[in-house]
């Protein structure tokens, strides 16, 4: 009798731990849409803000312009760290992909932030140079709301923030992923963001399969190259003023220093 009840106890134990660590997991994969409204965008961020030489080029385009555009990205996470990334086989029809590279919307980029200093790195493959943005992770300003929604089976809580370089963002965030991380830079809640929306660089990011695992692998490969010029993020701001400026006016470059280093 007092082993039936000892391995029933067991099993309990085996059961509620097994509960405890799918409901709070620390580590795992989380497969995430970017959703780019990209015919917003080239109306409201180049042709509203273009000069004469060049808005009739947009103008034309505008028509050919698909709605928007989602992007297949991935984000690993552990307790230490977090990693976001393209995902592999997300490959876009090619001449979407052609608008994303003309508009300079989206750079393959990855990012890892590190929790326990605070570092920040981002690979990218900018206009023919591979290039590491070496930083730290934003401090990010938030307000947490009473607001909730459903997202890839959690429950999230809303956040509004506000960027350190003051772009203001929605976020909706899950306790029961207890990691303090999110698509791109975006961090500081107390969960894991599920959702985020970016009203003024008309993007979203929005999860749509949570895997929990007991360990996940981060690869780093990309930010071990030596010969990989290195950059804080006012540099990289600086390399595309210096390499835009012939085509795109201030107001549009600054738009997309903005959504890359988001």
């Amino acid at each position: 009798m007092r082993v039936t009840i000892a391995i029933l106890t067991l099993l309990c134990c085996v059961q509620f731990s097994k509960a405890q660590y799918a409901h709070f997991g620390r580590s795992g994969t989380i497969s995430f849409d970017k959703i780019m409204y990209a015919k917003n965008i080239v109306a409201k961020q180049f042709i509203e803000k273009a000069d004469d030489r060049s808005r009739g080029q947009f103008q034309q385009m505008l028509p050919s312009i698909p709605e928007n555009i989602t992007l297949k990205k991935t984000l690993k996470f552990n307790a230490q760290e977090t990693s976001f990334e393209p995902q592999k086989g997300g490959d876009l029809d090619p001449r979407v992909k052609q608008l994303v590279m003309m508009f300079a919307l989206d750079f393959d980029a990855q990012t890892l932030s590190t929790f326990s200093d605070r570092s920040y790195k981002r690979f990218n493959d900018i206009i023919g140079d591979k290039v590491i943005i070496q930083d730290t992770m934003k401090t990010m300003t938030w307000r947490i709301t009473d607001e909730y929604r459903e997202i890839a089976g959690y429950s999230c809580r809303r956040a509004n923030g506000i960027t350190p370089d003051s772009i203001y963002v929605v976020a909706y965030y899950t306790a029961d992923i207890p990691v303090s991380g999110g698509p791109e830079s975006i961090n500081g809640l107390p969960g894991m963001i599920l959702g985020l929306a970016v009203p003024s660089q008309h993007v979203s990011y929005f999860a749509t399969k949570v895997e929990l695992t007991d360990q996940v692998v981060i690869d780093k490969k990309v930010f071990d190259n030596k010969k990989t010029k290195v950059m804080s993020r006012s540099q990289i701001a600086e390399l595309f003023k210096s390499t835009m400026s012939n085509w795109l006016n201030k107001q549009t470059i600054e738009y997309i220093t903005e959504l890359s280093l988001l």
